[in-house]
């Protein structure tokens, strides 16, 4: 219904407009190519949304996850470029340290918060352009190529990229560490006593306090994951589909990845079609901005009306979000 009642009025306007319908529908399933951009595009979306559902869980809005990313991201690609690593050891050792350096900006407003009762929202939002900051100035100052002509790092050696697995798409191993990574967060929130406690968190702080949780333990143990899975995000995305470190902005996938987490109502498992989802509509628009007459800014103003439709939806059968909307605060006990 939202397709419809957005795709069409501008499909009318052009010569061809079931022709721009078609594309944008059905254009991306046509060529592998454009199919297998789906996947690799809703690779760091998966992953994003994953360390967004499992904070959210726990009733926290951190959203430093968009920072975690992009500062991962560069540490991964500083460690492959700067530290004399044997070439078996560079993929496992960059990344592990793009985790640690990236989840920082994660951690601390969940320890803001924890300690200190500061708003782990408003905290996030500052670090992440503190993040966004430090890493163009290591860019620039360390890691900048003098002959690339751009603000970018020298190639990332070949030893350190991950491996396609499609041939003629950019589909790599980190996609497969996506689709695990969702299902281990649905055993771990599910399955485990950690996960269940989160929840319970979430839920209902009042009761958790009641069972005696050690409330900040379980917030702060939510954030550290969450951080460390989208500073290895960050790094999976440059390792499997750039031969730069390139970004002089944030990229904007943590911000996906909180879209993803709200489509698929904090569950891991559902993180999957819903960053797909998402996926889909972002290649059907390029598509149809490339071979009909319509400004980028149009494509772009149909696919954020589906996806403010489509969120509007979701965020109405979020209880935790709709507490938060509310007003209702999550007290924090010992």
């Amino acid at each position: 219904m939202i397709l419809a009642v957005v795709l069409v009025p501008v499909a009318l306007m052009q010569p061809d407009p079931w022709g721009m319908i078609d594309t944008f529908l059905l254009g991306p399933f046509r060529n592998p190519r454009h199919t297998g951009n789906i996947v690799e595009m809703a690779t760091p979306a998966m992953l994003c949304g994953l360390a967004v559902a499992l904070m959210f869980r726990t009733g926290m809005f951190n959203l430093g996850v968009e920072g975690a990313f992009f500062l991962g991201g560069l540490a991964t690609v500083a460690t492959v470029l700067l530290v004399p690593l044997p070439s078996f050891a560079m993929i496992p050792v960059g990344l592990l340290v793009g985790t640690l350096v990236g989840s920082s900006v994660c951690i601390v407003p969940g320890y803001l918060r924890t300690r200190y009762e500061i708003s782990e929202l408003v905290s996030s939002l500052m670090l992440n352009f503190a993040a966004l900051f430090i890493g163009l100035y290591v860019l620039n100052i360390v890691l900048r190529d003098p002959s690339a002509g751009a603000m970018v790092s020298y190639k990332i050696p070949m030893e350190a990229r991950l491996p396609r697995l499609v041939p003629g798409t950019r589909i790599h191993l980190g996609t497969l560490f996506a689709f695990v990574a969702c299902a281990a967060g649905s055993l771990y929130l599910f399955r485990t006593t950690s996960g269940f406690d989160s929840r319970i968190v979430g839920a209902n702080p009042g009761f958790a306090a009641h069972l005696g949780l050690p409330m900040k333990r379980i917030i702060l143990r939510a954030q550290i994951i969450g951080g460390a899975i989208a500073a290895a995000a960050g790094g999976i995305e440059l390792l499997g589909i750039y031969q730069r470190f390139s970004w002089q902005s944030l990229p904007g996938t943590g911000w996906t990845g909180v879209v993803v987490a709200i489509l698929a109502r904090d569950h891991p498992l559902l993180l999957i079609p819903a960053a797909l989802f998402l996926s889909y509509l972002q290649v059907g628009g390029d598509l149809v901005a490339r071979n009909y007459e319509i400004p980028s800014e149009v494509v772009g103003l149909i696919q954020a009306l589906i996806l403010i439709g489509v969120t509007a939806g979701a965020l109405t059968r979020n209880p935790r979000i709709l507490a938060w909307i509310a007003g209702r605060k999550t007290g924090v006990a010992e």
